[in-house]
């Protein structure tokens, strides 16, 4: 696979963000695609960097920010957002595996069939072996 450039120093594989968000969609079909909106990108890939540069495992940035938080400081207003966070090393550290593993949860599973959310942003880090993953989604 291509890499594409460094986010924050971490390379993200180019189509790693496009396999979340086409795979969130076709789990998704009842309800509709979510809207792919560059803000909400940008808040799941600081946090995805964020994850990864400073081993940050949850929601909460090692900043102490809460999604809410980063979605918002991204210039995305909505009163209602969920997250969705992945960390993984070796064969485990692809979008496949974290897309299983979302759906395996029932936290993560209910934001990602919450038909209310319609916009969604997607990103991934990656250093060596190591891959974190987020999703953000929000109703417009």
């Amino acid at each position: 696979m291509t890499t594409s450039g460094a986010f924050g120093g971490f390379a993200a594989r180019a189509d790693d963000p496009g396999v979340l968000y086409n795979g969130i969609n076709q789990l998704r079909q009842a309800c509709g695609p979510i809207a792919e909106d560059p803000r909400l990108t940008e808040a799941a890939q600081q946090h995805a960097d964020d994850m990864l540069r400073n081993g940050v495992s949850g929601h909460i940035g090692s900043d102490g920010s809460s999604p809410q938080a980063r979605i918002a400081a991204a210039g995305y207003r909505s009163r209602y957002s969920g997250e969705i966070v992945f960390w993984a090393t070796g064969s485990a550290a692809t979008p496949g595996e974290a897309l299983d593993m979302w759906m395996q949860s029932p936290p993560h599973r209910a934001i990602i069939l919450n038909c209310g959310f319609n916009a969604g942003g997607f990103a991934t880090a990656r250093d060596g072996n190591k891959m974190t993953a987020v999703g953000d989604f929000a109703a417009s």
